[in-house]
């Protein structure tokens, strides 16, 4: 209610002097600025990084048939590139993580030529599972 005063005040008053709690509120709301500004471009560089993870979409038009083998692999393939990037490239972990025996996911990494991008592995991935305070 006082901003709105105040506001009104400089309005009517072209001489109207800032206040300091004026000077802090808006000190406040510059490092808010930026502090969503980095959180945005964090999303963003997840959004880009699990884009990489998943891999291109696969166009479908009404009545096409869908090739359970193909999309299963390709979700496979998904699943193993996250638990590796979690993992930080470590395959024993990422096998745990997965369920399966180390010599299975090692085949299956061979099977489907996955490799690790060490430049996803530098992304907290999770932190997105954290709640946001």
């Amino acid at each position: 209610m006082r901003g709105q005063q105040e506001n009104l005040a400089s309005a009517v008053n072209p001489g109207y002097v800032i206040v300091e709690s004026e000077i802090t509120d808006l000190v406040l709301a510059e490092s808010r600025i930026e502090a969503l500004r980095s959180l945005v471009l964090m999303f963003l560089r997840e959004v880009d990084s699990f884009k990489k993870i998943v891999g291109p979409k696969r166009p479908r038009t009404r009545g096409d048939r869908v090739n359970l083998t193909n999309e299963l692999a390709a979700f496979e393939i998904s699943l193993i590139k996250d638990a590796l990037i979690r993992c930080e490239g470590n395959q024993r972990e990422a096998a745990k993580h997965l369920c399966i025996k180390t010599t299975t996911l090692h085949a299956k990494i061979k099977r489907y030529g996955i490799r690790f991008d060490r430049t996803l592995s530098h992304l907290n991935i999770q932190s997105l599972h954290d709640p946001i305070h």
